[in-house]
């Protein structure tokens, strides 16, 4: 198309420095390149890219040994991200990690849910025959650390992966990470990136305790699964997606769902979070819990792999969870210092 006089000469109409506030124009137009991910609209096209790609056209659902594995996204740092430090401001963060978190729960729950919305409810109860509506993730909490700086233009990868789950909470954790920190080897649903080579160690630039030194930030956030009031609990999401292991006979099933709100910082399973720790070491080390656990595949995890996993990340998340207690701590006063608003006082 630059080969052609007429629109080049077009081109240099309305985007040259000779047409009306030609440089101005210029100017705006390359810190709009730079400042794209701000544009309107952006953040919307990012998150529903990866979505509606995962749930509706990503042709393979992952394994049941991949139920621990983390998905990558990449970014940058764009000038209009930048606080007065410049450097990324703290609340940007959050829309990169919204970008990951939906890639990687549109594939992690692609198939539960589109079996739930399409009508296979065997196991549920009646009542989750009868309440009327899609079954939707909703997000119920996210947190972040920050650990290094972001500077301008610089990229960046996000590591997002499933960290555990209760009665009601898919926890997932992210890490904002430097771009080629590590290069993994094998990438399940794009063989293209892999090179022929589906095995061995991934290269990393860090090993050990360095690692921590190319994390920018992490995160982790709350998923709940619903249909209307009712709540279906993780672990049936999970089993819909065959993803977890049969569960041992002398374990008893979770309820399917539950319409009962549970109270802030209370869990149902657990007589209270101070005693989680002790409860999670008790598990981990009860033989009696892994009973009759059945033999799996080569490469997938025991019954007992997935309750070590989940009952580690549960240990870290139930600090997490315990926040919503500030819910509790709004001092709705008669006097306060002020009010002001966003462009006036």
């Amino acid at each position: 198309m630059a080969a052609i006089p007429a629109f080049r000469e077009a081109v240099t109409r309305f985007l040259g420095v000779s047409a009306p506030g030609g440089v101005w124009r210029i100017l705006a137009i390359f810190f709009a390149l730079l400042s794209v991910k701000s544009l309107p609209f952006v953040w919307h096209f990012r998150v529903f890219k990866n979505l509606i790609w995962h749930l509706y056209m990503q042709p393979k659902h992952i394994e049941q040994k991949h139920l621990f594995k983390p998905i990558i996204t990449t970014s940058h740092n764009s000038i209009s991200e930048c606080d007065y430090n410049f450097h990324k401001s703290n609340s940007t963060y959050f829309m990169d990690l919204d970008v990951s978190r939906a890639a990687f729960v549109g594939v992690l729950l692609k198939k539960s849910l589109a079996r739930l919305n399409g009508g296979d409810l065997t196991g549920l109860p009646e009542e989750a025959k009868k309440v009327k509506g899609t079954y939707i993730v909703a997000l119920g909490g996210v947190g972040c650390v920050f650990r290094k700086e972001i500077k301008p233009l610089e990229r960046f990868e996000v590591w997002t992966r499933l960290l555990s789950w209760d009665d009601k909470w898919i926890y997932i954790v992210s890490h904002i990470v430097k771009r080629g920190a590590k290069k993994p080897t094998n990438y399940f649903l794009q063989n293209w990136r892999n090179g022929g080579k589906s095995s061995g160690k991934g290269k990393s630039k860090t090993e050990g305790e360095d690692k921590i030194k190319s994390i920018y930030a992490t995160s982790l956030a709350k998923y709940v699964v619903k249909k209307g009031r009712l709540t279906i609990a993780p672990e049936v999401v999970l089993r819909r997606s065959d993803l977890l292991p049969e569960r041992p006979a002398n374990q008893p099933a979770v309820p399917a769902v539950s319409d009962t709100p549970t109270p802030e910082g209370e869990k149902p399973y657990m007589s209270s979070p101070e005693n989680l720790v002790a409860q999670v070491m008790g598990q981990l080390r009860s033989e009696s819990m892994f009973d009759n656990e059945k033999k799996t595949k080569e490469g997938e995890m025991t019954w007992r792999e997935v309750e070590t996993q989940r009952l580690r990340g549960l240990e870290i998340a139930q600090h997490f969870d315990g926040l919503t207690a500030l819910h509790g701590e709004w001092n709705a006063d008669d006097e306060v210092i002020g009010e002001y608003g966003d462009f006036f006082w």
